[in-house]
């Protein structure tokens, strides 16, 4: 895999060069685009993360709405594609492949290629620090940009056709629509962006019943088969700043305890890739009980929301799996000890977050390229935060979701018998 701080420092030097560059020839040398010239061909980039093409989803809905006539591509690691063929928000997927630098610049410039060969007339820009969607975009001579503009990039203004106004303090659900409603509005003050906002929502994804058949048996014969499912996701990103933002190994073996005690009927599943395989073992076998089994690398993605749907509840640090366990509307009980639920909070009828006083949360934001808290690299930075909170905290709002979990099932059973 092309290391993804090797691959972030080149996007930060090298793409802040190439970007300034490329917009000095478009404020002097190049003809600016008609901006009213027909929206045909549609390209969005979003790359890293699969719980981020989650939080993008209702953003290309909208697009898919305010434009209903264009085609809509969606540009993305090789890594995303099982997600984004579950979301089905494109009509057609490009995939950068980034196991190697040969991959990488192999496939970057294949799809460049391949989006000029097909005629993109706009490219829409998701990510909020990285170049190298508009270095793609104009290797791939796309005439028309729209993305959010940073202080810090002053290029994006000469660079951007559309510069939209990135917002820290909504839901990042909320801030990808936004630039979509200006792009179809161009009310620069954003008068009836509340109205527009509400109208999308994550996609309700219906499982597959392969794997929702593959789940039940799995459950049936780790010994889980009838019983109150919870399920915990210790892990979070190895990408960013994973032991930051990861509640204690300790103190998620303590909480399953806590909850087998408390619930004679309870089964606890723990998650995790397969490259989390050890981890996520270590923990259960700290937990000590027949009625709890990790599912680490045993899951593909389709499992894994055949697995929430079947959840009466998601414990999970801030991660990907948190926002796939959104598709299947389960009850999510998220932790965030680096950046705000502001930002990132689950979205379903049944979440709640904790999260420590905002000010002593080390925020990885934009602003920072997600890199630096100060002044000092992520690595530095110890998880002090998160072992600030205690596992009673936790069990407290886990013994409130799964009662509330209860009183919804016995009302549905009554309702379901009343003639």
């Amino acid at each position: 895999m092309f290391d993804v701080k090797l691959m972030r420092r080149l996007d930060s030097q090298v793409g802040n060069l190439a970007c300034s560059i490329l917009a000095v020839a478009k404020r002097f040398g190049l003809p600016r685009a008609d901006a009213d010239a027909p929206i045909r061909k549609i390209a969005v980039a979003k790359f890293f993360g699969i719980g981020s093409l989650v939080v993008a989803s209702p953003a290309v809905a909208a697009l898919r709405e305010a434009y209903p006539e264009a085609e809509i591509n969606f540009i993305t690691f090789k890594s995303n594609k099982e997600i984004l063929e579950i979301l089905g928000v494109s009509d057609h997927g490009w995939y950068i492949d980034n196991s190697s630098p040969a991959a990488f610049v192999k496939s970057t410039l294949q799809t460049a290629r391949g989006l000029h060969a097909t005629g993109i007339d706009l490219l829409i820009d998701l990510e909020f620090f990285a170049k190298f969607p508009l270095v793609l975009g104009s290797l791939a001579k796309i005439p028309r940009f729209a993305g959010f503009c940073l202080t810090p990039e002053p290029w994006r203004r000469s660079l951007l056709d559309i510069p939209g106004t990135y917002n820290h303090y909504f839901h990042t659900k909320d801030i990808f629509l936004s630039l979509v409603y200006l792009m179809k509005t161009r009310d620069i003050y954003y008068l009836e962006f509340e109205e527009f906002r509400q109208r999308y929502q994550y996609p309700r994804v219906v499982v597959d019943a392969g794997a929702r058949d593959f789940v039940r048996a799995l459950l049936a014969k780790r010994g889980g088969g009838e019983s109150t499912l919870v399920v915990l996701n210790p892990n979070t990103s190895p990408d960013l700043a994973p032991e930051v933002r990861k509640w204690p190994e300790a103190r998620y073996a303590e909480l399953a305890v806590a909850i087998l005690a408390e619930n004679p009927t309870a089964f606890i599943a723990v998650i995790g890739a397969k490259a989390e395989k050890a981890y996520v073992e270590r923990i259960v076998d700290c937990i000590g009980s027949t009625r709890a089994t990790s599912l680490a690398g045993d899951l593909s993605l389709r499992q894994l929301l055949a697995l929430f749907e079947q959840a009466d509840l998601v414990v999970t640090n801030d991660s990907g799996p948190m926002h796939l366990a959104c598709l299947v509307d389960a009850s999510v009980l998220g932790l965030f000890f680096a950046d705000t639920p502001t930002l990132f909070a689950p979205l379903t009828a049944r979440a709640r977050v904790i999260a420590p006083p905002l000010y002593s949360m080390p925020i990885f934001s934009v602003y920072n390229g997600k890199d630096v808290v100060q002044g000092k690299n992520v690595e530095a930075v110890e998880n002090r935060i998160a072992q600030s909170v205690p596992v009673e905290q936790v069990l407290a709002e886990v013994r409130a979701m799964l009662s509330e979990r209860r009183s919804a099932s016995a009302h549905l059973g009554k309702t379901v018998e009343t003639p």
